[in-house]
């Protein structure tokens, strides 16, 4: 149960990061705004599925003599690290892409300037 909470902590502290860095973001390509833009909606959907799976946990841990919650709660514990496992895979996809295909983040190498067309980054 510590485990799950400390790695839905983790993952609100990671989303906030993310967010924090985009908001600091001016310019990009297009192509590049788009593949960011996915790389939000997964990482929302990873947010989100971590808090779930945790708090799913709890309700294991604290209902374990209440049957019909107990096994509700461990259904729906395993429905969200199953979908946790692939939103963390596809997060991980998302954010390899920009940093190797279009050279987004603080570690990818910089295009030279001018061979890239730039748009505002907005995320919604």
């Amino acid at each position: 149960m510590l485990s799950m909470l400390c790695g839905a902590a983790a993952t609100s502290w990671a989303h906030a990061t993310g967010m924090v860095e985009a908001s600091q973001v001016r310019y990009v390509g297009a192509t590049a705004a788009v593949a960011v833009q996915d790389h939000k909606n997964i990482s929302d959907l990873m947010l989100l599925a971590s808090w779930i799976a945790a708090l799913a946990t709890v309700v294991v841990f604290f209902g374990v003599r209440i049957s019909g919650v107990s096994l509700l709660a461990r259904l729906v514990s395993l429905a969200a690290g199953v979908f946790l496992l692939w939103s963390m895979q596809a997060t991980l996809h998302t954010g390899s892409e920009l940093t190797h295909t279009y050279f987004f983040g603080p570690n990818a190498p910089k295009p030279l300037l001018g061979t890239e067309e730039v748009v505002r980054l907005r995320l919604k």
